[in-house]
């Protein structure tokens, strides 16, 4: 097929990465494949050297000229669907099937009220949760709304070796007699980092040698209020702020536990990725959380706002380093097994062609 992935992220994202990896991997597996980013975007430096077509575009909508260079595009080079990510590429690609009646696949990566996602040929939604919210609220209909999980590269995060678990932990000032708890990604509100934070009190009473890594970028304002709680616990010289880094992988080996203690998720990428690791996860049971953690299993799930239940399941697995070894081994396995470019990769093509009525 010839495809063209349409995103209009600028930064690092989950969203981003996803449409990286995707253009890669059907590229790979013998696709045609053209990314339109827009200019200085994380996502277009990464394929400075890549065999896939890039096309830079600003996505304006209004004047229509952008939408006509695009259309052209598509004409000359013979695409059968056209396949967006994110809000401004999402509308973007909606107009260009009103216009020239293009056909348009739109991957749902978070939830938000816009009615214009029932319009496209094919919608495919990051979990459960994700496609209920969009067949409720935007009215997709259900023949058109297809639900396939985010995959990750799990090369990537296994077969680590024991030394660099001992760097990493060195580079910030720890030894491997520390327990070390694990949270990445964006720091926000609706990420329940307050709870974390204060479930961290409850977890270094019990067990002094523990440390949290907060790995990720967020507000400032944020970020400092988080610090100044931390402080009024008394548990600052327990957390370790790393901000962002390019190096999760690595960090992940450093770990001996995953915790999230989010408000709202649509499909936690970084859960699959320190199940890949090996790691086992502390979550709360939000969203498309449970799609990716199996409670008991993989991880343990706690009700969200409740940071004593965080801390408890938390305190369980680090005072355990059989259970936290079984988990995490039952962890990778079911990364391997269902979010792997191979297990998601084929319906992401099928939904592609009955899109394009190829």
């Amino acid at each position: 097929m010839n495809i063209m992935e349409i995103t209009s992220a600028t930064g690092t994202s989950g969203a981003a990465v996803h449409c990286l990896m995707l253009s890669r991997e059907l590229s790979r597996r013998g696709h045609n494949v053209t990314l339109v980013c827009r200019p200085d975007s994380w996502i277009s430096r990464q394929m400075e050297d890549d065999s896939i077509n890039v096309v830079i575009s600003d996505l304006h909508r209004f004047p229509p000229d952008e939408l006509r260079r695009i259309a052209g595009i598509v004409r000359e080079q013979g695409i059968h669907a056209v396949h967006t990510h994110m809000s401004r590429a999402h509308f973007f690609g909606v107009l260009l099937k009103l216009f020239w009646g293009i056909r348009v696949v739109a991957t749902a990566h978070s939830c938000h009220f816009q009615p214009h996602w029932m319009f496209n040929d094919r919608v495919i939604a990051v979990s459960d949760y994700t496609g209920r919210y969009h067949r409720f609220f935007n009215l997709v209909p259900k023949k058109r709304m297809h639900v396939v999980h985010n995959f990750i590269d799990c090369e990537k995060f296994t077969g680590k070796c024991a030394d660099l678990r001992l760097r990493v932990r060195e580079s910030f000032g720890l030894d491997d007699s520390a327990l070390l708890i694990g949270v990445i990604g964006n720091i926000s509100e609706k990420k329940g980092m307050s709870h974390l934070v204060e479930s961290t009190k409850q977890i270094v009473a019990e067990i002094p040698e523990a440390r949290l890594l907060v790995v990720g970028n967020g507000r400032l304002e944020f970020i400092e209020s988080l610090k100044s709680q931390a402080h009024r616990l008394g548990i600052g010289e327990h957390i370790i702020w790393a901000g962002q880094r390019s190096d999760v992988p690595d960090l992940l080996c450093a770990l001996d536990l995953l915790a999230s203690a989010s408000l709202s998720e649509n499909f936690p990428v970084s859960m699959t990725e320190a199940m890949a690791a090996g790691l086992p996860i502390v979550a709360t049971s939000v969203g498309g959380v449970p799609e990716c953690v199996v409670d008991g299993e993989t991880g343990l799930l706690v009700s969200p706002g409740r940071s004593d239940s965080l801390a408890t399941a938390i305190i369980s697995l680090l005072k355990d380093r059989e259970l936290r070894n079984r988990i995490g081994e039952a962890g990778r396995r079911r990364a391997l097994k269902n979010f792997s470019p191979d297990a998601q990769l084929p319906r992401i093509e099928e939904i592609l062609r009955i899109a394009a009525k190829i």
